[in-house]
């Protein structure tokens, strides 16, 4: 009886376990070479709470041209229906067609970080 209880409590505590954790997408380019930066990043099953604390920066890699970078602004959007989303623009168009970067995503929980390449085409 006393392990029939042990294992039912185990199991119970399995059920009331999140299963989920934040999850960034493949990076959605909607621009071209000597265009101003235009690219998405889904956020995937991200608690309203993760949200709520998310805080993210960008990190270069080597080789990356920090002055192509300077005016970058990264945008959290919060849609009514469907997942939220990283908006990835800058000011000034961006004239290397190649552009590297580590993305870092906190919360309270948790932290990721991912690398990103972009490969720009002419338009």
């Amino acid at each position: 009886n006393k392990i029939l209880m042990i294992i039912l409590g185990m199991m119970l505590t399995l059920v009331q376990t999140p299963a989920f954790a934040l999850a960034l997408s493949e990076i959605q380019l909607n621009s071209s070479l000597n265009q101003t930066l235009d690219a998405t990043i889904e956020i995937r099953s991200a608690t309203s709470q993760e949200l709520d604390n998310l805080n993210f920066s960008v990190n270069w890699t080597s080789g990356s041209d920090i002055q192509q970078w300077q005016h970058l602004q990264i945008e959290l959007v919060r849609p009514e229906k469907g997942n939220s989303y990283l908006k990835i623009t800058t000011k000034d168009a961006v004239r290397e067609p190649v552009l590297e970067f580590l993305l870092e995503l906190s919360w309270m929980t948790g932290r990721i970080l991912r690398e990103y390449s972009l490969l720009l085409n002419p338009p």
